[in-house]
């Protein structure tokens, strides 16, 4: 079964219209605390197989045949093998382009199966909940080191659900696929030494609940963990996240390639909420120099969130009214000579010049770029999020960015600059 964990999420806080949003605003702020590391949880599986090989009953001698749709093939015939069931495929996905590049450690899935197992071995039952039939999913992970030292790094993946701890993660036992599974030539411990390069496969077994619960929110596969240049997996936790969409049918990745793009934050990447667009204005190209940055306004997109189904707890201090959010996108330029801390940077809306103002929401915000190396270009996303009833009658909004708060920075960034934004 999947994990579940419920929290709430932070507002920034500011005077606005109303006593109640300020009230909602201030409790969401408080209760905000429950963030957690993405990518170094596993699946609790109790009742995993050993390493042997399963047994096969003696009435079921020969694997059945597969059952591939369409042109489709199976990508390993161990299915069939061990599990003495009937395969068919679901979905194939040819075209995944994940890639998670680790400062030169890098991971990639470019396909992935599904496929539906049926009448199997009661010796598979286990790892299907006690059912006879169940879903596999079978990923072709490509690892490559690429620097000049060894790296230490244990393949996984995780498809998330409703949020980071909520999530189905690949077997442990390696189901399927123990003599595939991507791993370094000369050692078990995880060791890669430079230039080494691997491809394999990676197993999911799901129940038909935990494949169901797939189309009950937008999942993500994402690489689970990071690499490091220690047998301790110190600084593992640096990297930055990279998740992109699991497409489990054809009517999904219809669904998907004809959705709007929205801009990427936590609310969406973590299946915190789902967004309907409201407008939006890319190619806005304004910029203003602060300091030794060059402070580009690239765009702005105004979004209905509405909170997934085991995410509306988070949401509670917003009442009944609906929620909107605001997320501007900026592109920072670092001019000067030295890395510039993005991290306490002030960004707040200026609301009807006098109405009051606005902190952004840095708990529903990707979590990256966390600063501007020198002499590079950054982008990054700022969120806001308003009681929907209350964000009508707002008409004016004025984007205030600055000053850089971070080490360093004082002395060398003080002021701000000011946007104002198309609504």
């Amino acid at each position: 079964m999947t994990k579940r964990n419920k929290g709430v999420i932070t507002v920034g806080k500011g005077k606005i219209l109303s006593t109640v949003f300020l009230s909602a605003a201030m409790m969401l702020s408080a209760c905000g605390n429950d963030e957690q590391a993405s990518g170094t949880k596993e699946k609790t599986e109790p009742k995993q197989k050993a390493e042997q090989p399963a047994k096969v009953k003696s009435e079921k001698t020969e694997a059945k045949s597969e059952k591939p749709s369409g042109s489709n093939e199976v990508f390993t015939p161990n299915i069939a093998k061990e599990s003495q069931g009937n395969v068919e495929v679901v979905y194939t996905n040819n075209d995944v382009g994940y890639l998670k590049d680790m400062d030169g450690f890098k991971v990639s899935v470019n396909e992935y199966q599904i496929v539906k197992v049926t009448d199997m071995n009661d010796d598979f039952h286990i790892a299907f909940d006690d059912q006879n039939e169940g879903y596999v999913i079978i990923a072709k992970m490509k690892i490559e080191n690429t620097l000049k030292k060894p790296m230490y790094y244990v393949p996984g993946l995780q498809i998330r659900l409703g949020g980071p701890s909520d999530y189905l993660s690949h077997n442990l036992n390696r189901s399927f696929v123990k003599e595939e599974y991507p791993k370094p030539k000369g050692t078990e411990s995880g060791k890669w030494e430079p230039g080494e390069k691997e491809e394999g496969l990676i197993s999911f077994t799901l129940t038909n609940e935990e494949f169901e619960s797939m189309k009950s929110v937008k999942p993500k596969l994402l690489v689970d963990g990071g690499a490091a240049d220690n047998d301790q997996f110190s600084g593992s936790s640096k990297h930055k996240e990279v998740l992109v969409d699991f497409i489990y049918s054809d009517e999904q990745a219809k669904e998907t390639a004809n959705a709007p793009k929205f801009y990427p934050d936590r609310l969406t990447t973590e299946n915190m909420a789902d967004k309907k667009m409201i407008f939006e204005k890319e190619g806005i190209n304004e910029t203003k120099k602060l300091g030794d940055v060059n402070v580009t306004l690239e765009g702005v997109q105004y979004t209905e969130l509405i909170p997934t189904e085991l995410q509306k707890e988070r949401f509670r201090n917003f009442g009944d009214s609906g929620i909107a959010a605001l997320t501007v996108k900026l592109k920072l330029e670092n001019k000067s000579k030295e890395n510039i801390d993005l991290f306490g940077v002030d960004a707040k809306l200026l609301l009807d010049d006098n109405r009051g103002t606005l902190r952004n929401d840095s708990m529903a915000e990707t979590q990256d770029p966390k600063e501007i190396p020198a002499g590079e270009t950054v982008e990054k996303y700022y969120v806001f999020m308003f009681r929907k009833d209350e964000f009508g009658l707002l008409k004016k909004f004025e984007l205030e960015f600055g000053p850089f708060n971070g080490q360093g920075t004082e002395d060398q960034f003080k002021g701000k600059v000011n946007f104002p934004l198309p609504r």
